[in-house]
């Protein structure tokens, strides 16, 4: 299940997920996506509780990145 589109988004909140994909948006995209890629870089000689906290990292951020693309067509359904 998806963090960001859960049973409790509602049409504001996939909106502005959306919203995320316009243009003037893609530099706050690629940091997220490069901050993905660095957090599975960082789980390979990660130890103890780091591993955890760098999991759970990688899901939100995920999560995110996935929300982003999936939103357009679960607003379609709001409609």
């Amino acid at each position: 299940m998806n963090l960001f589109l859960g049973g409790g988004s509602d049409r504001k909140a996939i909106a502005a997920l959306a919203r995320c994909r316009q243009t003037e948006n893609e530099g706050l995209l690629l940091l997220f996506k490069q901050l993905l890629e660095e957090t599975k870089s960082s789980l390979i000689e990660a130890e103890g509780d780091r591993i955890r906290q760098l999991q759970g990292r990688a899901k939100v951020l995920q999560d995110f990145l996935e929300a982003v693309e999936q939103a357009p067509s679960v607003l379609e359904r709001f409609r």
